[in-house]
């Protein structure tokens, strides 16, 4: 279980890997505006993301009182990691700060990006602003097709805890 450990660290480090992302666009079509603040927290609040991570699947669930949890879900059957944390919202910017944790409840490894929010027509537009090395600066429109109404992690939430190592 050590191992798995290790790999939900590399794995949530490369959450927005290529098979999670769409292809960086690199720049926002003609016209785009910003989304405002309401418009970029329901987006969030309330939603799950799922993310493909290669070696299994990554949720998120960002709550109206400014935390968040996470679960990782693992392609082998009992492997599981967890995370809780805090999000910020400034105009169409849009923090959060997962801390992934052990069995034992110590932060193992802390992911922190900040995304960016545009309207072009009926497209959601996101830009990668921080916390994503890699993938800083990337703009895309599929970020909203990973997202769900509802909290679909703290049904796995417990679960994933006890499971964590």
């Amino acid at each position: 279980m050590k191992t798995f450990v290790v790999a939900v660290v590399i794995s949530t480090a490369c959450v927005f890997s290529g098979s999670a992302f769409a292809k960086n666009e690199g720049k926002l079509p003609k016209g785009a505006v910003e989304l405002s603040e309401p418009e970029v927290k329901d987006l969030y609040i309330g939603h799950t993301v799922k993310y493909d991570v290669g070696d299994g699947l990554v949720y998120y669930t960002w709550f109206a009182d400014g935390t968040l949890k996470g679960v990782k879900v693992g392609k082998n059957k009992g492997e599981y990691g967890y995370a809780d944390g805090t999000w910020t919202e400034t105009g169409n910017t849009f923090c959060f700060t997962s801390n992934w944790k052990n069995k034992s409840g110590d932060t193992v490894y802390v992911y922190k990006p900040c995304k960016a929010w545009w309207r072009a027509g009926k497209q959601i537009w996101t830009k990668n602003i921080s916390g994503d090395d890699k993938y800083d600066g990337d703009i895309y429109n599929n970020e909203v097709k990973k997202m769900s109404k509802g909290d679909k992690v703290t049904p796995m939430f417990e679960k994933a805890k006890a499971a964590a190592e």
